[in-house]
């Protein structure tokens, strides 16, 4: 079937799309139609990780590169448009969050000019859009704009389009998506299940992704395989069994994902939780990293070196757990201590006083690693931490003259290269880790999911699931 659409999809001539719905070989497809295409492919999608993980697959294939350009859809827009900064009237180079809606229309409006359809025509023989459920209605409209002059084929899920917009809605699929594409195919197997070993599982979530689909309810009560494991819980005691659940899955090295919906209240509580677990599980950040530019911001406008050191113990209690056991009486009030015979912790204090002293990135460097590695400490928000320490270590070699330009310099290279953690017991939010896949996913609270946030968290997990909650249908909202 993979290879009659991927034939299909490398014949299409005007516009087409494909429902893939998770784990059932999207990214393979699109690599064995770009194989069979004549000329160069225009490949877009949404973030550097969909990239990597679109190139990783067309080279497992074979596919030479001269068939294909990569690249996010925010990145090629912004590219074309300063490329042609008259005609499209753009010029911004670095786009805050306001700006990227302003810089599709730009683009869009680029590709309505004659000469411009040239260009790209000339480049691309075609176009593909890779996760269309994440497309706002302008980055749909600069999709049309290929369209009109390009065959384009666009591949997502409807089911799992739980981005929320900051500026602009998401793509309507029934009133902008079905009426102006033709349907190419839709894709039948659950090839991440069935590679692991669970085609039981990857059976039974294709059931649930109808049922979802068609405004059913799940019960998870009953009929369900081995691999899905229903924790049972009032809400009284939905805190300890949560703890009780994740601390079972500390005695493999196998990769977990507890899941929270992506709303704000759930992202807080992926923090909390972390922190109750000690760091044994980690939460991940927000690719946007605002809590760390936050304090980076406020860190360089302290107006003493004291002001400046306590934001930063305020800062490293977000990432770790105990910091105040081990510290001084002084060093918690910034000031430089001497070390007496009673000094639990005499390299924390002299990395303190080494910065109290000479506030450099270096010194501040050294303190936040001895808290690491300090017996009274647990880092329970590593994304965090790791962020942090590499915007450091970009300032200490001289990249940015200060740590919030080395911090903006830090983000734009981290949306190529990925979140610098790699602990393998994570907690997140839907909206973090849709697209990704672990070995099992656990859904916390699973009653405060909607049907789409549900469908993405139950299919995070290649060879078990676990559902906790108090409820025996889902989704409840």
């Amino acid at each position: 079937m993979s290879d009659e659409l991927a034939t299909k999809l490398n014949n299409c001539t005007g516009k087409g799309y494909v429902i893939a719905p998770a784990g059932f070989g999207k990214t393979h497809l699109i690599a064995l139609a770009v194989r069979a295409s004549s000329g160069r492919q225009l490949i877009l999608t949404h973030t550097f990780a969909g990239v990597n993980s679109i190139k990783t697959k067309l080279t497992a294939l074979g596919v030479p590169t001269f068939k294909y350009q990569v690249d996010t859809l925010a990145s090629w827009s912004l590219r074309l448009c300063l490329a042609y900064p008259k005609t499209s009237g753009w010029q911004t180079e670095n786009p805050t969050s306001k700006q990227w809606n302003k810089l599709y229309e730009c683009c869009a409006g680029l590709l309505d000019k004659k000469f411009i359809r040239h260009v790209v025509a000339a480049t691309y023989v075609g176009v593909y859009v890779d996760e269309y459920q994440d497309c706002s209605d302008l980055q749909h409209a600069l999709v049309c704009a290929l369209a009109d002059f390009l065959p384009s084929r666009i591949l997502g899920d409807p089911m799992q389009a739980i981005f929320d917009f900051d500026q602009g809605k998401p793509v309507d699929w029934d009133a902008s998506v079905y009426p102006s594409f033709g349907c190419l195919g839709q894709l039948e197997i659950p090839w991440r299940w069935k590679k692991a070993g669970q085609p039981e599982l990857g059976a039974w979530l294709k059931e649930v992704r109808t049922k979802l689909e068609q405004g059913q309810k799940i019960d998870i009560s009953s009929g369900r395989p081995r691999s899905v494991v229903r924790v049972y819980t009032d809400p009284e005691n939905l805190a300890k069994k949560q703890y009780a659940s994740l601390f079972d899955f500390l005695g493999h090295s196998e990769s977990v994902i507890a899941l929270h919906g992506g709303d704000q209240q759930s992202k807080n509580k992926t923090h909390l939780l972390a922190r109750t677990m000690a760091g044994r599980f980690s939460s991940i950040e927000e690719v946007e990293g605002k809590e760390l530019h936050s304090f980076v911001k406020k860190f360089g406008t302290a107006k003493t070196v004291q002001k400046g050191f306590l934001l930063a113990l305020d800062f490293a209690k977000k990432c770790f757990t105990g910091v105040d056991k081990a510290l001084t009486a002084g060093t918690k009030r910034g000031e430089v201590a001497k070390q007496i015979k009673g000094t639990k912790y005499p390299s924390v204090l002299h990395a303190a006083n080494a910065y109290l002293s000479a506030p450099t990135s270096g010194h501040l460097k050294s303190f936040f690693l001895a808290l690491k590695a300090n017996p009274e400490t647990s880092t329970y928000r590593r994304d965090l931490l790791y962020r942090f320490l590499n915007v450091l270590k970009m300032h200490i070699e001289g990249e940015g003259a200060t740590l919030s330009e080395a911090a903006n310099l830090y983000q734009r290279e981290m949306r190529h290269t990925g979140r610098p953690i790699s602990h393998r017991k994570l907690i997140g939010t839907t909206l973090l880790v849709k697209g990704l896949e672990y070995d099992h996913a656990v859904i916390l609270d699973a009653e405060a999911l909607d049907a789409k946030d549900l469908y993405v968290a139950m299919t995070r997990g290649s060879k078990s699931l676990t559902i906790i909650g108090s409820g025996r249908y889902l989704p409840t909202r």
